[in-house]
């Protein structure tokens, strides 16, 4: 995926299986620290708070690298 291909986090998350969601939350919980009940409230069909910058673009950055399949 090339730096300047803009992707939508909440469809790519949206897009994936159960188990793939919690792989991916569970990711972004120990890389990040981000709560994984915060992560999935925000990139939910119908988010009640939007991602900061930083959550954004560290989720791009993830999603890029395909890190968190492994």
């Amino acid at each position: 995926m090339g730096e300047n291909q803009k992707i939508d986090v909440r469809v790519y998350y949206q897009e994936l299986s159960k188990k793939e969601k919690g792989k991916l939350l569970r990711y972004l919980n120990k890389r990040y620290d981000y709560p994984s009940s915060t992560m999935s409230r925000k990139l939910g069909r119908s988010p009640l708070s939007p991602l900061r910058r930083d959550e954004e673009e560290n989720i791009i950055k993830t999603i890029g690298t395909g890190v968190w399949r492994q």
